[in-house]
């Protein structure tokens, strides 16, 4: 009786086991596939700040009665410091006043100094490389703003020259100290922003000078560079006291941010992001790099899955990026949905 009573509840035991039906296999995420613009990048840390490293020398021997502050910004005509209580502008340019300009005297600093005065409101002429009548006028004009004798001649020393506006970050002179020429009074830099990156050397062949770059700030605001300079000799960082190996190289390169200042977000100066463009592929089939799969004898694939269910398409793949990847097949078009395990 027994042995009929635990065959009985085996039996019942299989019929209910095989009444349950057994569970489905969870379908796995899927994603379209896109047309469109592909552009491979790196990604490298750099360091925002002000753009250029200047210093302003005294060309004036005197007793020194005012100096900037630091953060002040001296643009054009605007005292740089005053010496024996003459003021000293800033002019824009590139070549130091050297010599007296007077009538006598052609040259490229007639040039400059004329196309300030012009800037400046004291001239309407076309600046050319002779001192002339209009050169005279327009000097005392000047002179006569500043409150000077007016001369109508320019005397070394009696404007500083600086490529543009200049951020004053120190000064090297005290108020009642003697200026003496040749000292350098104020360093600063230029007002422009830019981005400092030690490039990995492997990536040099991914910046180029006059190249766009994106450039992330803190918190995800992401504006625009273009590289201006690049370095031509690779340095090993030192590291624990010690250089690293030639793997660690890197390699100076300058980006000037071209987007506007109010951009920024009020963020000048600190640790940013820049991208690197790379190579492009415009109007390409793109899906997520973890659709890719690997069938028997080795090539790429993807799995489609539409209204028949599940297929398996062999693709050939072309441009990575960090998430999408290139992928060309004569049975695969935009809009199909493919597998993406990782999602």
């Amino acid at each position: 009786m027994r042995v009929w009573i635990a065959a009985i509840a085996l039996l019942a035991t299989a019929c209910t086991s095989q009444a349950q039906p057994q569970a489905e296999q969870k379908p796995l995420p899927t994603a379209p596939v896109t047309r469109g613009d592909l552009v491979s990048s790196i990604q490298q840390p750099g360091q925002l700040g002000y753009v250029g490293s200047i210093q302003l020398v005294a060309q004036r021997q005197g007793t020194v009665t005012a100096m900037p502050g630091v953060g002040h910004v001296i643009s054009r005509g605007q005292q740089v410091y005053a010496v024996d209580q003459r003021s000293i502008p800033l002019f824009y340019g590139t070549l130091p006043f050297y010599r007296p300009l007077n009538r006598a005297v052609k040259g490229e600093d007639v040039r400059q100094l004329e196309r300030n005065l012009v800037d400046l409101g004291h001239a309407t002429f076309t600046p050319d490389d002779t001192y002339t009548t209009a050169t005279v006028n327009a000097v005392k004009r000047w002179q006569k703003s500043l409150g000077l004798t007016e001369t109508g001649t320019v005397e070394p020393g009696d404007a500083l020259v600086a490529a543009g506006p200049v951020r004053v970050t120190a000064t090297n002179g005290l108020v009642g100290a003697m200026a003496r020429p040749g000292e350098a009074l104020v360093t600063g830099t230029g007002t422009e922003h830019g981005v400092h990156v030690d490039l990995d050397r492997r990536h040099r062949s991914m910046a180029a000078v006059d190249q766009t770059v994106q450039v992330r700030l803190f918190g995800g605001r992401s504006v625009t560079g273009v590289v201006r300079t690049i370095e031509s000799t690779a340095t090993q960082p030192p590291q624990n006291g010690q250089n690293t190996s030639q793997d660690r190289q890197t390699i100076g390169v300058d980006i000037l941010i071209t987007s506007p200042q109010t951009e920024l977000g009020g963020v000048f100066e600190g640790p940013v992001t820049v991208i690197f463009p790379g190579e492009s592929r415009r109007g390409v089939l793109t899906v997520p790099v973890e659709a890719l799969t690997v069938v028997p004898g080795g090539a790429y694939a993807v799995v489609v899955v539409d209204q028949n269910g599940r297929h398996t398409i062999e693709v050939e793949p072309g441009l990575f990026t960090a998430s999408r990847v290139e992928i060309t097949s004569p049975g695969l078009v935009e809009g199909m949905r493919v597998e993406v395990p990782t999602i």
